[in-house]
């Protein structure tokens, strides 16, 4: 009853929507269709016997296992980048290209990242083809790019979680299974904008749209009064989202108990409170922690960060050629995003695993 309450909220302030606007059925562009939905169950039972005749070297038959996966559901990419494997164990390098093009075509992120780490994608990365893949690459990121300053950019969770122990001290793995996800308004398609394991903790949008600012964390850290908690492993990335070029990674020494991220003219500050960090620091173009003096300025903090996650976000407004009005809120057990335009019915996002705005409560 909350999740439905609020959405009717936000669909009472949300703009008036154009013919385009939270389509029924997908428009064209890039995208794909839901991000968060479990492969079919037959496609995965598929892809698993595809495997089996792998592992033996069975490869027409290990491809028409992988192909018929992709049939039993198309959205579920992986057998896709495995008949590319299959291609190039047996050194057919044109067929294992023309299938790696098209699996980037269909999902820049995350298949970039995996097609550049195969392992049996190797002996293709030597081969005059490879050049062709270069150029498919840098196409497929310019066009996962283009429009992302009139998305609705969240935090989705992908799977359930990995939980930490609610009591004790040590130090946890930490692993949410979160990645950045942009939704994109006037198509109704999802783009996934991080490939970084699942530990994406926190994200925030520029005011201008056009770059994003997020942060990972790899373990929580418990001491052993109440109040000693922390995230370690705690890097700062940048984004810009039209090209989708990142800056180097940034470590935080010590780890984070608290950590704000505020928008500046030029690109983001950060309030940091940790163990052996404190302070209020930007990022220089070297990608060196810089401190800088004074005290946070403007309004409210894009995002807020502490051992337990992220606080919720009331309101965003998204402008663009579909303006929406994006919230978090409470549906299902977790928390959910609602993306609502006047007219339109509203779409919401997360409502199997959890997505947040800025981010979600850690498990």
């Amino acid at each position: 009853m909350t999740a439905l309450l609020l959405a009717a909220a936000v669909l009472a302030a949300a703009p008036s929507a154009g013919p385009a606007c939270l389509p029924a059925t997908l428009g064209p562009g890039p995208g794909v269709t839901d991000p968060f939905k479990p492969p079919a169950p037959e496609a995965t039972a598929l892809n698993a016997d595809g495997k089996l005749l792998y592992r033996t070297a069975k490869w027409d038959e290990a491809r028409a296992k992988y192909r018929a996966a992709s049939g039993a559901d198309p959205s579920f990419l992986a057998p896709r980048l495995n008949v590319a494997c299959s291609y190039v164990r047996q050194e057919r390098f044109d067929e294992a290209t023309a299938e790696v093009r098209a699996l980037i075509d269909a999902a820049y992120l995350p298949w970039s990242r995996e097609v550049l780490e195969a392992a049996d994608l190797g002996a293709l990365k030597v081969q005059p083809q490879m050049r062709e893949i270069q150029r498919t690459l840098a196409a497929a990121a310019v066009a996962w790019g283009a429009g992302l300053d009139e998305a609705v950019i969240f935090i989705g969770r992908q799977r359930a979680p990995l939980h930490v122990p609610p009591q004790g001290e040590g130090e946890f793995i930490l692993n949410p299974h979160q990645e950045v996800f942009a939704f994109l308004p006037s198509t109704g398609r999802f783009r996934q904008l991080t490939a970084a394991d699942g530990h994406v903790v926190a994200v925030a949008v520029a005011p201008d749209h056009r770059r994003i600012a997020y942060v990972t964390a790899e373990k929580l850290v418990r001491g052993a009064k109440p109040a000693d908690v922390w995230l370690d492993g705690v890097a700062l990335h940048e984004l810009t989202l039209a090209t989708l070029t990142a800056s180097p990674a940034v470590s935080i020494a010590g780890g984070v108990r608290h950590l704000e991220i505020g928008g500046m003219p030029h690109g983001f500050a950060y309030a940091v409170d940790g163990p052996r960090t404190m302070g209020r620091f930007l990022i220089d173009p070297r990608g060196t922690l810089v401190l800088i003096g004074g005290a946070r300025q403007g309004g409210a903090p894009l995002a807020a960060l502490t051992a337990a996650g992220v606080r919720p976000v009331l309101s965003e407004p998204v402008a663009g050629g579909c303006s929406v009005v994006a919230r978090d809120v409470t549906a299902g057990g977790h928390r959910a995003v609602v993306v609502s335009a006047r007219g339109r019915p509203p779409r919401t996002m997360g409502s199997t695993f959890g997505a947040g705005l800025a981010g979600l409560p850690l498990p």
